[in-house]
């Protein structure tokens, strides 16, 4: 089975070779099987020098091809333009992002097992500090992997959403009725995948891979910034791409199905997370008005469940339903309190083999219910929550979503004797668990998983 590997860059000098050369060492046999095109979209750097060595190098296996600045939709086209003609599937890597090393193998496997799929995922890792200090963490959407490698019906299973082109391998054959709408300057890698799931129906997951993906923290966040200054990040993108999700939907199905619906949702909520506060800046007010209306629209179609059902803060989900029903002007409105406060847990461990529990409180509280409190309960005693309240209004845009003085968190601090019990919620007439912990075995287990990633990474 042959491949095709598509890697356009533009000043890609610091991670260009390495990430060629994740390619190069595959286990499937690198010489025999696989094309690399590198698509130059006009570096000013020397990256463009860092891949003439490579094709020096390989000349019969890799290609350079100099192309204009146009953007990524352009230089993957342009790409496709040159995969050789008994190609079998074409990849996409980003020019600062590595393979496993087994992953063109697993894929090649999976594909002579399904003939029908055309487009197979591998799970998504992201790396921080490369280097040194390497800090790897799992994409949210890798619940996926789970059940290890299979076929997703995008019917039967919604919440298995995918949109993003690179570690993506899609079989050429079908690659060639589709292309990369050079229009768009945000989200043509994700139409594109939509319009071929809607037809499909079906993908292919190969659960014991990577796709590694860097994220320089400093400049990254600089370009994505970038984007949120852009115009047509907001209505325009709105209507070029949620909008044509729900028209293809309606139109093969006759209905918004709830893939399209939780696929519209998850996205979304990229707007209203905190580091995008350029929505007053970069609109004009009756700009900003039509992207609201243009917003309300859209959420109107979606079912409220789907919005409730996203792993996200809360308040991205109120400020999500009070633009469904208000539109605009932005009147935000908070979620009913519940009578067991909505809650996210996570741990944090700390020298000398201390920890903290910490309850982050998702409602708009002030209090808790009198005689109410949050506690953990260990071998050895029952410690009960300190409450910290914000000391400064939460903005989403400039809009205030959680006020000064209520409560942010409850936390517990435990010795390391401390570090098993369970986690629990006591109002006047009831006690509920919210977990169990077993603070020394899930370190170890969170430290066996970052080794396994580490391995996986270098092999």
């Amino acid at each position: 089975m042959n491949f095709a590997i598509i890697i356009p860059f533009y000043n890609a000098e610091n991670r260009l070779a390495t990430s060629v050369e994740s390619i190069i060492k595959q286990s499937y046999g690198f010489a025999e099987n696989i094309q690399i095109l590198l698509i130059n979209d006009g570096s000013t750097d020397k990256s463009g020098d860092i891949a003439e060595g490579l094709v020096r190098k390989h000349p019969k296996n890799i290609y350079q091809i100099h192309v204009k600045n146009g953007g990524p939709a352009r230089a993957r086209n342009i790409g496709l333009m040159h995969v050789r003609k008994d190609t079998d599937f074409v990849g996409f890597l980003d020019a600062d992002d590595v393979y496993s090393l087994h992953m063109i193998r697993e894929i090649a496997n999976f594909a002579q097992s399904h003939q029908a799929i055309n487009m197979i995922v591998p799970p998504f890792y992201y790396l921080d500090d490369f280097g040194g200090k390497q800090k790897i963490g799992a994409h949210k959407l890798n619940t996926r992997f789970e059940q290890g490698s299979r076929v997703i019906n995008i019917q039967q299973d919604y919440k298995a959403i995918h949109f993003y082109i690179g570690g993506t391998f899609l079989r050429f054959e079908r690659l060639k009725q589709l292309a990369f709408d050079e229009s768009l300057r945000f989200g043509e890698d994700q139409l594109l995948i939509t319009n071929l799931l809607l037809n499909d129906e079906e993908y292919g997951v190969v659960a014991d891979v990577g796709y590694f993906y860097y994220r320089d923290m400093q400049g990254k966040a600089s370009l994505v910034n970038k984007s949120w200054q852009d115009k047509t990040r907001y209505q325009p993108f709105l209507e070029a791409v949620y909008q044509t999700y729900l028209h293809e939907s309606k139109a093969k199905f006759g209905t918004v199905i709830p893939f399209v619906q939780y696929l519209i949702s998850y996205h979304a909520k990229l707007y209203f997370y905190k580091e995008n506060t350029y929505f007053r800046e970069v609109l004009t007010e009756s700009e900003q008005e039509a992207f609201v209306l243009a917003f309300q629209k859209i959420l109107g179609e979606i079912d409220e469940k789907y919005i409730w059902e996203l792993d996200t803060p809360q308040v991205v989900q109120e400020m999500m339903m009070s633009i469904r029903k208000n539109g605009w002007p932005i009147h935000f409105e908070t979620a009913p309190l519940a009578e067991v406060p909505i809650v996210s847990l996570h741990k944090n461990w700390r020298p000398n083999g201390h920890a903290e529990l910490i309850c982050d409180i998702e409602e708009s509280r002030t209090a808790l219910p009198e005689k109410s409190f949050f506690a953990a309960k260990t071998l050895f005693a029952t410690k009960q929550a300190e409450l910290l309240k914000r000391n400064q209004d939460v903005l989403i845009w400039d809009v205030v979503v959680r006020p000064a003085g209520t409560i942010s968190k409850a936390k517990i601090r435990l010795k390391p004797w401390e570090l098993r019990g369970k986690w629990f919620y006591q109002d006047a007439n009831k006690k509920v668990e919210l977990e169990q912990f077993r603070l020394t075995a899930e370190l170890k287990q969170k430290v066996q998983r970052r080794l396994k990633l580490k391995r996986a990474l270098n092999q």
